[in-house]
């Protein structure tokens, strides 16, 4: 009788280190793979005959903090094909937090990663205050997928400073303090140290998020510890300002990753042309620096609410709208005077360039001929702006209008170049983060559905390899690679009926809250983590099991528990 467990037979093997396919079976047992030969047999056999046999996906970055604790599926990423997700991005971990912070930093989560208040109030459970905590909560509750991820410079900074994180630099025994922080995270599992240094997200009460108060002298003391304690990488999210980080790494001689090179259209003022920034990356790549710069597929397309909408808050005028409760903002969608300022700070192009002729109407109870209407068109037929148009339908549906924008990314060529740059990184799926206006958690499929495959842009191995082993050697994590005695974690694809599937507004977060999910992928045959099936013939099987397989990945650790 054989000896594997499983046996993943007549299937083409990618095995995520970007080398050549073959036709291969796959043995596993106890959650590792034993071997890749031509004939493996098992107790149970898998029938990959036709399809693909690849690693799991790894998504760097994701913002499933809380989500993780109310829903250990980590949906709608297990759904995709991913294996394993790294949250804390952009300094905004859940952790460490006091009890007297924790109402602050859910309120930061609200405003910046748009996660609903009561959604968070009624999710979060507060079974732990220190990072090393938070990770074992994690455990205690169980993950389909693997789940890790990076200790937050706000989290950081409000656990020691208080309210006052907001509000000024740290003293000196402040800063040590939380380089003291972060070691014991990293320590105790983190992955790395994340911040958001792009300088336009609103966070608690409207005020400017605490990663952005310290000092650059603070980023760089809190992102050295991971050199001094030789565990994690590093995560900014720069904005505009990421020169920096090609001369801080060299000297810091830890992986550094950076949010993001998306492409806008020519002319926009508030961001730099795409090919600047990744002529700047290369050339820092070329200089030494061992960067990575973080670029999607996807475009950067929100469905907002003017309820909240967080799609425009980098403007200063919004910070009025921000101030005000969300049952009295039509008071502030009403005033002329704020609508003009308004006006002239998106005529600027300063911050955002809204892209007018792009957005359409979603939803308006008050007018559904609407739907699907240029606001640009109705703007020039009512002889008003734009945003008049948004600022009038939401009165008229007393803020349950709903508008989609696509904001960036949408130049394919452009996308193309970057997917194909060195040292460009597959990222920026936010997943769990925006959950109500995107749900770019499919972008896996997405990418090699329709980019690998339809638009041919790189070679069916290159495609795996960016989503799988490349991810992995930037975390230093043993993952993202089919070996015998690696971990068994795979994904049988019918490549030929890949795609990311609809998607559609759902009401199933904790408070009745409401996200978009893409939960019906097509071309996922079966989904293996650590050798359990979670996905078997395109059916999650999740409810079928008595442990969930997921297990936490640690920074420093080959193996996970």
């Amino acid at each position: 009788m054989s000896t594997n467990d499983i046996a993943v037979r007549g299937g083409t093997v990618v095995d995520g280190t970007g080398g050549p396919s073959r036709r291969a079976d796959i043995g596993i047992r106890d959650g590792r793979v034993t071997e890749i030969e031509d004939t493996v047999r098992g107790r149970r056999e898998i029938d990959a005959t036709g399809r693909l046999v690849v690693p799991g996906f790894l998504d760097i970055h994701t913002h499933y903090d809380p989500q993780v604790l109310w829903d250990g599926l980590l949906t709608p990423s297990s759904w995709h094909g991913v294996t394993a997700v790294v949250a804390g991005n952009c300094g905004y971990s859940l952790a460490p937090a006091r009890p007297q912070d924790r109402r602050s930093l859910l309120g930061t989560l609200e405003m910046v990663e748009d996660m609903r208040g009561a959604t968070l109030a009624a999710g979060v459970a507060w079974d732990f205050e220190t990072y090393p905590e938070y990770l074992e909560a994690v455990r205690r509750r169980g993950t389909a997928i693997h789940f890790g991820g990076f200790v937050g410079h706000t989290a950081v900074r409000t656990y020691v400073m208080g309210e006052e994180a907001y509000e000024r630099p740290a003293t000196d025994d402040e800063l040590a303090r939380m380089r003291g922080v972060v070691a014991d995270a990293l320590r105790g599992g983190a992955l790395g140290f994340s911040t958001d240094r792009a300088g336009f997200h609103l966070g608690d009460g409207g005020r400017l998020v605490p990663s952005m108060v310290a000092t650059q002298e603070e980023v760089e003391a809190l992102a050295s510890v991971t050199a001094e304690v030789g565990l994690g990488i590093v995560h900014i999210a720069t904005g505009e300002n990421y020169r920096w980080v090609y001369d801080f790494q060299r000297r810091l001689g830890r992986p550094l990753t950076w949010t993001s090179i998306l492409t806008y259209p020519e002319g926009t003022a508030s961001r730099a042309p795409y090919r600047d920034k990744l002529a700047d990356h290369l050339r820092g790549r070329r200089g030494g620096a061992d960067v990575w710069a973080q670029v999607t597929c996807r475009p950067i397309t929100q469905e907002f609410s003017v309820a909240e909408p967080t799609s425009f808050y980098a403007l200063p005028a919004f910070a009025d709208l921000v101030a005000a409760p969300v049952d009295r903002r039509h008071t502030v969608f009403r005033d002329r005077t704020w609508r003009a300022r308004a006006w002239d700070e998106f005529e600027s192009g300063r911050w955002l360039d809204p892209r007018w002729q792009t957005i359409t109407v979603t939803h308006s109870p008050s007018r559904p001929d609407l739907v699907g209407a240029p606001v640009a068109a109705i703007a020039a037929e009512r002889d008003t702006t734009p945003f008049d148009v948004i600022c009038d339908l939401a009165l008229d549906d007393d803020l349950a209008s709903r508008f989609t924008v696509t904001f960036a990314n949408d130049d394919k060529d452009g996308v193309t170049t970057l997917i194909r740059g060195e040292g460009c990184i597959m990222g920026l799926s936010d997943a769990g983060a925006h959950v109500g206006q995107i749900c770019d958690a499919v972008m896996p499929t997405d990418f090699l559905a329709n980019w690998v495959r339809d638009r041919d842009v790189l070679p069916l191995e290159h495609g795996i390899h960016k989503l799988t082993g490349e991810i992995a050697d930037v975390l230093g994590v043993d993952r993202g690679r089919l070996r015998p005695g690696g971990h068994a974690d795979l994904v049988v694809i019918d490549y030929g009926a890949l795609s990311p599937g609809p998607t559609r507004r759902v009401r199933d977060l904790p408070a009745d809250g409401e996200r978009l999910i893409a939960d019906a992928p097509t071309g996922l045959d079966h989904i293996l983590v650590a050798g359990v099936a979670i996905r078997e013939h395109g059916t999650q099987v999740t409810d079928r099991l008595d442990r969930l397989p997921g297990t936490l990945l640690r920074s420093g650790a080959r193996d996970t528990e």
